[in-house]
């Protein structure tokens, strides 16, 4: 140890010597990680293993410049967990996973007795990835891409290639062995050495084709080998898993290589499979028939079969294997046994560790559930792995919420027992810590109360006390919110917690650090993604145009107008620097849906009973944002067809007009009628979220086969009538979607008027109004209330008909109750004498609760009450008919279209006195 100390400056200068000596870029590039990953791979049965030989070359070459290779070992497992393909983020993100500096990842052709092979280089920090392509017409020079590919790789990496290195070493006489599987790889000294190689050959192969090997090497001919270099090269053959016995000897210049191979697989049979299909096992393997037995690639093929049944659900499945040789000891059989096991689900979820926070107020968070009555249906008590993860951080994440600030939660612990299985989360809580102050610092445009009104977390501490991580994060988007308001698009809010030191009790101080950074002006706007959607169309949503100050409040709204067109399945906005630190671009950025369909559905009602209806429809017609539809129906109670069309833009304005055009073929229990008709409606926008509407409707119809003693408000009718009717509307939106609202309310105030001076034989005034709420504390529980009153008015002595007077009971009014336990009779008549009433009020209050937000699936209770009455007859007296009814409803977004299935039962007797248990109703639309 003291000699090695005197000579600490010889050590030195030695290592400085050397580094002099290198090349620069090579000592920069030498000792840097790079991970190959699995090629994609189309070669034919004489290269069995391409999928990994291509990429291993690759690996020795980049030994050989000097890199650090990761071992395809573990390149594979790599890439077996992320599955799927290979892109430029997923490989970066591999690399960082592996700690890499470079990843490499292609595919490989082969064509003929060629190749060609297409490559990527990509920088784990985020640079520039390089594509590298190589075509040749020999299998023979893939060595020699993967060489320049190296090299490539070396000086990306701020080398330079190194260069070819040759020995003059003489081939020595002591025979190397390599042990494995209790066979022996020889090198063989025989004859005299040559300064070079002449020729390299191949002997002792019967199924393989040589070049397999001959891509593998490094040598080639005219170098000059020495004992070490041929050593290594009977190593690589030996590695490739296809022989019982390798050797090397030279025949003068000619360097030979004997190798005895493994039998050569004939079939492939699968034994003990009964849940996943022979067809699947064999397709998820390497080795196929024709192939010369490899037991490295068999013992990967084992993993892939059990991986295949672990994502089924097979967690305790093993596969084995056996060989069957056959009579001439050249091939075999290849045998895949399978010990499927049982079908686990999760028995358990257990939390361990917890104190102040309660098991129940978790399980809204978690993904991982244990089998439940709508297992079979949602998928839920199947083990996916990536849930692992995710409920780890809902763990924390739901602490955080409630003030544990120190809260750790260890990886779970996964246990497959035959009961089930069992997953078990550690977590360590910590304290408590309650909120003392909350301050605003950095560029605060504002007065302290105002700032403290824009946030929560002060009235978060007054309500709860402890701190909350959740609301600290949805004030600072508060906070950017307001800013960008103010024209600040590049506003950033940082959040500080700081623990209170002097402080008996747990304690925070939350702190908002705001840079404001410029105010900015929006130069210009443009639209890009659009395919079939004009500009005009999208532009003239915004509310935002070129020269405004940009307003964060005002671009929320554009966006939230674009996706309620329904034209888009995705719909962003970028601002683009336009080299002026106050202006930007503003680009809006779209991805098209598809606006046609053909549609199909399946419904039952109180009144129409079973019905049929398709349509076929287009809403963004010609790029313009037409709208047309051509839509039939049929029940054994109702015949009809519409075509409609919606300009909502005339000529880019604000006034929307729309027609429709309808027949009708109705039968109703004492009557029948024809209906033909056609409906004009104008719509004009007051403010951002109101608009007013004016319509008029038209329409000749028949009334015919009547019974006798009919009331009058069918038999004032019969034969050929015309109706004439304006109508006027006020509509208030302010809800955040169309399909399913979550926040925001609806109002609307509709009249119309038949009759009078506007001709026709109906004569009648019918007024509704309408107001829906919704109030949801998250995405998947919302609370939803409707209310509506109506009442229809004679404006003549002439009696309103029944099909222009109110209908309650069913799907949409109220549940449980069909349409005639809800109408009012005219007592002078016997025969059928419900006639509708002419004064209506209905509640509906309903819980909608999406329990599986990406199948659409939600469970609804809901509560039901109103009255139908004819004043004549009934009076004043709404007590005497009011009714109500509850149930539940089920609502699923299927590919198939929404269906709804609910079940309501009558709480209170109908107007016959009676009380049904309860009514089932369901309604279906289907999209091909």
């Amino acid at each position: 140890m003291k000699k090695l100390t005197r000579n600490w400056p010889l050590v030195w200068a030695l290592a400085l010597l050397c580094l002099l000596l290198l090349p620069d870029g090579q000592a920069r590039a030498a000792g840097k990680t790079v991970l190959v990953l699995p090629f994609q791979v189309n070669a034919g049965p004489e290269m069995p293993n391409a999928a990994q030989d291509v990429p291993q070359q690759i690996v020795d070459q980049l030994s050989a410049q000097g890199l650090k290779p990761i071992p395809m070992s573990r390149a594979r497992s790599i890439f077996a967990a992320e599955g799927g393909v290979i892109d430029l983020a997923k490989a970066r993100k591999l690399g960082k996973a592996a700690g890499a500096d470079l990843v490499i990842y292609g595919n490989f052709n082969q064509l003929g007795g060629g190749f060609s092979m297409d490559t990527r280089l990509v920088p784990v920090d985020g640079g520039r990835a390089a594509p590298a392509a190589f075509e040749r017409s020999s299998l023979l020079d893939l060595g020699a891409c993967a060489a320049e590919l190296a090299g490539q790789a070396a000086a990306s990496l701020g080398g330079s290639p190194a260069p070819a290195a040759s020995a003059s070493v003489e081939l020595g006489a002591t025979a190397t062995e390599q042990a494995g599987q209790g066979r022996t790889a020889r090198l063989v000294p025989m004859g005299s050495a040559s300064n070079a190689i002449g020729d390299i050959q191949i002997r002792g192969l019967k199924v393989m084709d040589p070049d397999v090997i001959l891509m593998r090497l490094t040598l080639r001919k005219g170098d000059t080998p020495s004992a070490d270099a041929i050593n290594e090269e009977v190593k690589r053959i030996w590695e490739m898993g296809y022989f019982n016995d390798v050797q090397a000897f030279m025949e003068g210049p000619v360097l030979v290589f004997s190798v005895s191979e493994k039998p050569r697989i004939d079939n492939i049979i699968v034994e003990g499979n009964k849940e996943i299909d022979t067809d699947d096992v064999l397709a998820a393997m390497g080795t196929k028939s024709g192939n010369v037995l490899n037991e490295q690639l068999i013992a990967d093929d084992l993993q892939k079969i059990n991986e295949l049944y672990r994502k089924d659900g097979y967690y305790l499945a093993k596969s084995s294997y056996r060989l069957d040789p056959r009579n001439d000891g050249r091939s075999a059989v290849l045998v895949i046994t399978v010990d499927e096991g049982s079908k686990l689900y999760i028995t358990e979820v257990a939390i361990n560790g917890l104190h102040k926070i309660k098991r129940g107020d978790l399980d809204p968070y978690m993904a991982l559930k244990t089998r439940g009555i709508f297992s079979w249906f949602t998928g839920s008590g199947v083990l996916k792995e990536e849930y692992l993860e995710r409920d780890t951080n809902a763990i924390a994440a739901f602490g955080l919420s409630q003030g544990f600030v120190d809260i750790q939660v260890a990886a779970p612990e996964v246990e497959y027992k035959e009961d089930g299985i069992h997953v078990i989360f550690t977590v360590n809580e910590g304290p408590q810590y309650k909120v003392r102050d909350v301050k605003f610092l950095g560029d605060v445009i504002s007065e302290e109360k105002d700032m403290l009104k824009i946030v929560e977390m002060d009235n978060w501490r007054d309500d709860n006390g402890y701190f909350s991580v959740s609301v600290m994060q949805e004030d600072s988007k508060r906070l950017t919110n307001y800013y960008a308001d103010q024209g600040y698009a590049f506003a950033e809010v940082d959040t500080r917690l700081l623990k209170v030191a002097d402080s008996d009790t747990p304690q925070v101080d939350v702190g908002y650090q705001i840079s404001k950074k410029q105010k900015i002006f929006i130069r210009r706007l443009t639209v890009d993604g659009n395919v079939k959607t004009r500009d005009n169309v999208i532009l003239r949503e915004m509310r935002l145009g070129d020269g405004d100050m940009y307003e964060g409040a005002k671009l929320r709204r554009s966006t939230e107008r674009l996706n309620r067109l329904r034209y888009f399945t995705a719909v962003d906005t970028e601002l683009v620097p336009t080299g002026k630190e106050d202006e930007v671009d503003l680009k809006i950025k779209v991805k098209e849906d598809n606006t046609g369909a053909v549609m199909g559905g399946i419904g039952y009602s109180t009144y129409y009973d079973v019905g049929l209806s398709a349509s076929i429809m287009e809403r963004n017609l010609f790029g313009r944002g037409y709208w047309l539809q051509l839509a039939g129906f049929f029940s054994w109670r109702r015949t009809s067809g519409t075509l409609s069309f919606t300009n909502p833009r005339v000529y880019d304005t604000n006034l929307s007009v729309a027609n429709d055009l309808y027949y009708m073929h109705d039968y109703w229990d004492n009557f029948t009628k024809d209906t033909a008709g056609d409906n004009i409606r104008f719509s004009y926008p007051i403010g951002e979220y109101s608009s007013v509407g004016i319509g008029y409707r038209l329409e000749r119809y028949k009334l015919y086969d009547i019974e006798e003693d009919t009331t009058p408000y069918i038999s004032d009718y019969i034969g050929d009538n015309w109706t004439s009717a304006v109508s006027v509307s006020l509509n208030r939106d302010t809800t955040d979607a169309r399909d399913r609202p979550t926040r925001g309310t609806i109002s609307r105030i509709w009249a119309e008027y038949g009759g009078g001076g506007l001709g026709g034989t109906d004569n009648f005034i019918k007024a509704v109004a309408d107001w829906q709420g919704f109030l949801s504390f998250n995405p998947q529980n919302t609370f939803h209330l409707r209310l509506r009153l109506g009442g229809v008015f004679e404006n003549s002595d002439k009696r309103v008909p029944v099909f222009e007077r109110f209908w309650l009971g069913g799907m949409d009014t109220i549940r449980g109750y069909s349409y005639s336990d809800l109408s009012p009779r005219d007592n002078n008549y016997t025969y059928d004498n419900q006639i509708g009433g002419d004064r209506m009020g209905i509640a509906n209050l309903e819980y909608i609760w999406t329990f599986e937000k990406e199948l659409g699936l939600a469970l609804v209770p809901f509560v039901d009450a109103g009255f139908n009455i004819d004043s004549r007859t009934m009076g004043k007296e709404l007590d005497k008919y009011l009714v109500a009814s509850a149930g539940l409803e089920l609502r699923w977004r299927s590919p198939m279209g929404d269906l709804r299935i609910a079940y309501g039962v009558p709480l209170v007797k109908d107007y016959d006195n009676e009380r049904e248990t309860g009514r089932v109703e369901f309604s279906m639309g289907q999209f091909f």
